[in-house]
């Protein structure tokens, strides 16, 4: 791969531009959004196209426990330089955007006054009978924070709840070791100035033993909407107890499909005299943890997750030294040292082949790859798609108003006997395709019955099975520990992961059923109504106009995600997602004494599963379900509006028209055969720019 990701992303932006240009240039897209009643309204304009482009972020998340490489890793992927400071200890490891900004500048974001307070809260915590690791890190890093806060002294109130703007080169000011104002460093907004990262987003993840909740939080809002996640583990330390922390408590969150592995430093037991590993080995042993580990905790949803990221080794270091300048490596000690190293274990002379070693490619490739599936559909083809089938629309006119022209030569030219049985023909034709069109609209409707029945009592056994596990953790772990916090996490990963995946992957499938439910009788109006054009309409393209409206209805269900439950992917789409989190956090009436009472403890084990129940019985998914069809009218209007608007009933005009134009039959004659000749030649242009186009568009 030559090219970054990110250059491969703009260079397709690009790409769709010039072609949406051209659609404009050729008279198939309005240049501006068109309003009003008109016959143009739900063609896509350019600026639209351009806003969609412009407007839309491509976002990367690169998570991992300190000192596995990630700063060294997008110091080498996106900088190409040594920009980014390791993050030595969780004190510096704010959480760091990287996107487009036409100078060098940062913005840092500093802690509230209440957030800072809750670290102060934290750091002041004893460490004495604290067995968890977890805690005692977080207590630890927060007590480094408030030490490394007298820095700033009488003035720190002043920053709290502000943002700095600053020079980039400032930057270890506020996430270095000794940085002046790491200490209530929230995050860190970084603007480069790279053509290649307008509309990406790269997030550099702190650790997940943040000392402020809050930190934590804005961490996983970034990963949920991220389009690709890579997880970097440290080829030293493969797939530790922290590692392990991260995937189940965080990786899960993510999306089935967003995540890689990266295994960096693969070169230390690659290289390693004694006991050196291939990197089919070094693989083998990452997947065989994580499957061991999965099947330990018994966790579907996480196998689901990572069944396909195959593990890729790298070296970050090796990519960075690829592309310094040499200049800068032989002035560095510490660089001039590793580039020795490495050339003697590798047998490297050149930067090319550093780079080759490094693997950086195949992670690249790996993400541009994983990127575009998510990407594909909204950004690309759609765009894509709405321009062609402005072309296609544009060409069936043509070719309806061709079809028309020639059919009034043809009966200007009939005598009145057969122009009474094509009257009839065509009134007979209106009729029998009308009645298959309500016959479509109830086959319609009891496919969709069925699917939104079945699609009900699998949605409803999915949240019983959910809700009976919730139920067991309240009613058989916590009466054991008396301690509601520890239970409390389970309750809200048990809610992720109904929320977050299995309502999710269910309600895809139910769309993906009525789909082909919908296609289905789709097919079979169609066939039948070929066979009544051609018997009545012999003279008449039936089939390349039925192609054409096939090609209107495919891209009004992509436009409208007639069948697509993403369009509310960040709604509680059921309802009761709010409720479940207010009694897990004990907010909900009556149980404001659910977390720490101890003595009322089975009156408060009885309270919370009363709750959970009234959720669970509460979950009705019918009407969600029944809206997520009810765009199908779009689909029927089409048909109406295609075969009977705009086909049949001006044919069946024009009919009346010819028995008034009979007197000058042979001036009407004369025009139409100009309009068809212009037409014709209006026909054959397009056809030329769409077979461009149609090139254009697989590029």
């Amino acid at each position: 791969m030559s090219k970054s990701v990110f250059e491969m992303m703009r260079e397709r932006k690009d790409n769709l531009l010039i072609l949406a240009e051209k659609a404009a240039g050729y008279g198939w897209l309005p240049e501006k959004p068109q309003t009003g009643s008109g016959n143009n309204n739900n063609i896509i304009s350019l600026q639209e196209i351009k806003e969609k482009i412009e407007n839309d972020t491509l976002v990367i998340g690169v998570i991992g426990q300190m000192k596995c490489g990630k700063s060294t890793f997008l110091n080498a992927f996106v900088f190409e330089d040594d920009v980014l400071p390791a993050a030595s200890t969780p004190m510096t490891a704010a959480l760091s955007v990287i996107k487009y900004g036409e100078k060098k500048r940062l913005v840092a974001e500093f802690y509230s006054k209440d957030e800072w307070e809750e670290q102060k809260m934290q750091a002041s915590r004893s460490l004495e009978d604290i067995n968890d690791n977890l805690e005692i890190s977080k207590i630890k890093a927060a007590q480094d924070l408030v030490k490394s806060s007298i820095k700033l002294g009488n003035s720190l109130d002043s920053f709290l709840g502000k943002n700095q703007e600053d020079d980039l080169d400032n930057l270890i000011e506020y996430v270095g070791a000794e940085g002046k104002y790491v200490s209530i460093t929230k995050s860190v907004t970084i603007y480069y100035p790279k053509d290649y990262l307008k509309g990406v987003e790269i997030v550099d993840t702190p650790g997940f033993n943040d000392p402020i909740v809050s930190r934590e939080e804005r961490t996983k809002d970034f990963l949920k909407k991220a389009d690709a996640v890579l997880m970097m583990l440290y080829a030293g330390r493969l797939f530790d107890d922290t590692d392990r922390d991260i995937i189940f408590n965080n990786v899960r969150q993510c999306g089935i499909g967003k995540v890689l592995i990266g295994i960096n430093k693969y070169d230390k037991p690659y290289c390693d005299e004694t006991n050196p590993q291939s990197e089919d080995q070094i693989k083998e042993y990452v997947v065989n943890e994580i499957r061991r580990a999965c099947r330990n905790c018994n966790d579907d949803t996480l196998n689901e997750i990572l069944k396909e990221a195959e593990p890729i080794p790298l070296s970050a270091e090796m990519a960075l030294l690829s592309c310094l300048p040499m200049s800068k490596i032989s002035a560095s000690e510490q660089y001039s040292g590793y580039w020795k190293r490495h050339c003697e274990n590798f047998g490297i002379t050149t930067q090319a082949e550093m780079k080759q070693y490094s693997h950086i490619n195949n992670v690249a490739e790996a993400i541009y790859s994983l990127v575009l599936k998510e990407k594909d559909k909204i950004l690309f083809a759609k765009p894509i798609n709405a321009i062609l089938a402005a072309g296609n629309k544009k060409k069936a006119d043509i070719e309806k108003d061709l079809a028309i022209t020639k059919e009034k030569i043809e009966a200007l030219l009939l005598p009145d006997n057969e122009l009474d049985d094509k009257e009839e023909a065509l009134s007979k034709a209106n009729k029998r395709i009308t009645r298959k069109i309500d016959s479509l609209e109830e086959d319609i409707e009891s496919e969709l019955k069925q699917v939104i029945k079945k699609g009900k009592n699998d949605l409803e056994d999915i949240v019983d099975s959910s809700f009976s596990k919730m139920n067991n953790i309240v009613e058989n772990e916590w009466p054991v520990t008396k301690d509601y916090d520890y239970i409390k996490p389970k309750l809200k990963t048990e809610k992720d992961t109904l929320h977050c995946r299995k309502l999710k992957r269910e309600t895809q499938e139910i769309a993906d059923l009525g789909k082909r439910k919908i296609d289905a009788c789709l097919n079979e109006f169609f066939v039948d109504a070929e066979d009544i054009l051609m018997r009545f309409l012999p003279d008449f393209n039936s089939k390349n106009f039925i192609k054409t409206i096939k090609n209107q209805i495919e891209l009004e269900i992509c436009e409208e995600d007639l069948f697509n439950p993403e369009a509310e992917d960040e709604e509680d789409r059921f309802g009761i997602m709010d409720f479940l989190d207010s009694v897990i956090d004990g907010y909900t009436l009556g149980l404001s004494h659910v977390v720490m009472n101890i003595v009322f403890h089975n009156d408060d084990v009885a309270v919370v599963k009363e709750e959970l129940n009234k959720i669970r019985f509460s979950f009705n998914p019918t009407p969600y379900l029944e809206s997520a069809f009810h765009s199908k009218e779009v689909i029927l209007d089409t048909i109406r509006q295609k075969f009977i608007t705009e086909l049949l009933e001006p044919l069946q005009v024009q009919i009346n028209e010819i028995r008034g134009a009979k007197d000058n039959k042979v001036n009407e004659i004369e025009k139409l055969k100009e309009h068809r000749s212009s037409l014709e030649h209006e026909l054959s242009s397009i056809t030329e720019q769409m077979e461009t186009m149609n090139a254009d568009s697989l590029r």
